[in-house]
């Protein structure tokens, strides 16, 4: 099955949204979801923070937590982990051996091969059900309602993070209506816990969450009670507790996942230690002194950097580093990022036949008047950013932290 592993470890670069190849693929498997206890966590921005978040809470209680994420940083095993260990070799191998093999009789059953999300779904689950897990964080991969996640008939509560606008050719033009399509993973009864965002968005939510009747609970981010380093305290029972996670935006993501835990019935010191504790790289990651990596690659995720960047170095002359998915919106966030003070390097992520050319973002930014130089890969552009001698970031799409490590030691090669 090695041009089935290939295929399953390439680039997505098809988008087909429906339940049809997943329910089948499963169907085939004896439908292992359905024996996981699933958190279905969907939004546009901060899913993975709240996976995060919660992963490290439901641990802390003592339980066994699968979680499904997406996209991968380094290696694809990191999309499906328990405990917070990525799936090993060992054990992915013959399960996508055995997934393949019923991918084939999807195709002969259905004229249409599963997608590579929908392998790693069905791939997922099975090791999820086999490894006995108490409970299943699920994050949507896109959307919400024909996301191959919402495979499943009930979940132990619906999470939804902040919505914005994102994937509009597949999900809306509005927030509204991508708001419609996320709210797919509300399943009935099911307890739905969301943030105070978009007042179009919030009205969206309360509808759908009544129309099956499920409570629903909105949490309120809280009120920041000072920072140390780019991580910010909150208070909590009584306790001040430093956000294991970075930045001012993740107050909003500690709060929902702290509603989404008191709705699962976790004690407060378990969603204490989870605050604290909680791990999620490439998010406002600092990689180096004066070198920091966040994944943010929509207008919301760059309000969010830019928020980060003026509270803790206000005023400081920085490099953006910037890559992004030809398929994104790219302008308003590049409008966002630029500024006084801050130089651009355009670059791409090397083998992805998604992400735009550098040379084409870098005309594209031209055209709004942004300039910058433009570099082949992210090595080359830390190496450049480098020679300039001020602190950079790197944001645009989180696919470039596949080659984080060579960049940094070219970025402490120049600098130390």
């Amino acid at each position: 099955m090695g041009d089935f592993k290939a295929y399953a470890n390439s680039f997505q670069t098809v988008i087909n949204l429906s339940l049809g190849r997943i329910s089948a693929l499963l169907d085939m498997s004896g439908n292992p979801q359905n024996g996981c206890r699933c958190v279905h966590v969907g939004g546009t921005n901060g899913k993975g923070s709240v996976c995060a978040f919660l992963e490290a809470m439901l641990m802390a209680a003592g339980l066994r937590v699968g979680k499904y994420t997406s996209p991968n940083l380094v290696r694809v095993n990191e999309r499906i982990a328990v405990d917070g260990v990525p799936i090993s070799d060992a054990d992915l191998t013959p399960l996508l051996d055995e997934v393949g093999r019923r991918c084939v009789r999807v195709e002969e059953k259905l004229g249409e091969m599963p997608s590579q999300f929908e392998v790693w779904t069905a791939a997922a689950f099975e090791y999820f059900a086999a490894q006995r897990c108490d409970i299943v964080l699920l994050e949507v991969g896109m959307g919400g309602e024909f996301d191959a996640t919402n495979v499943i008939s009930s979940n132990a509560a619906a999470v939804l993070a902040r919505i914005d606008l994102d994937h509009c050719a597949y999900l809306g033009n509005t927030v509204e209506e991508i708001a419609r399509t996320k709210c797919g993973i509300i399943k009935s009864g099911c307890p739905v816990v969301t943030v105070e965002q978009f007042p179009g968005v919030n009205a969206v939510i309360a509808e759908k969450a009544a129309e099956k009747s499920c409570p629903l609970t909105v949490a309120k981010a809280p009120a920041p009670v000072g920072f140390e380093g780019m991580n910010e305290f909150i208070e909590y029972k009584g306790r001040r507790l430093r956000c294991g996670l970075g930045g001012p935006h993740q107050l909003e993501n500690a709060a929902l996942a702290i509603a989404a835990a008191e709705v699962l019935g976790l004690d407060a010191e378990s969603i204490c230690s989870g605050v604290e504790n909680a791990r999620h790289p490439a998010r406002l990651e600092p990689l180096a002194p004066g070198l920091i990596f966040d994944g943010a690659h929509n207008p919301n995720g760059v309000a969010a950097l830019e928020a980060a960047l003026e509270r803790y170095f206000p005023g400081e002359e920085r490099t953006v580093i910037f890559a992004c998915m030809g398929d994104k919106e790219v302008l308003p966030s590049l409008k966002m990022l630029d500024g006084p003070g801050r130089s651009f390097i355009f670059t791409e992520v090397a083998g992805n036949p998604r992400s735009m050319k550098a040379h084409a973002l870098r005309e594209l930014a031209a055209s709004v008047g942004i300039l910058g130089d433009e570099a082949p890969d992210l090595v080359t552009a830390v190496k450049m950013a480098s020679e300039m001698g001020r602190p950079a970031v790197i944001c645009g799409s989180l696919y470039l932290y596949e080659t984080v490590e060579s960049a940094v030691r070219e970025w402490n090669k120049a600098r130390f």
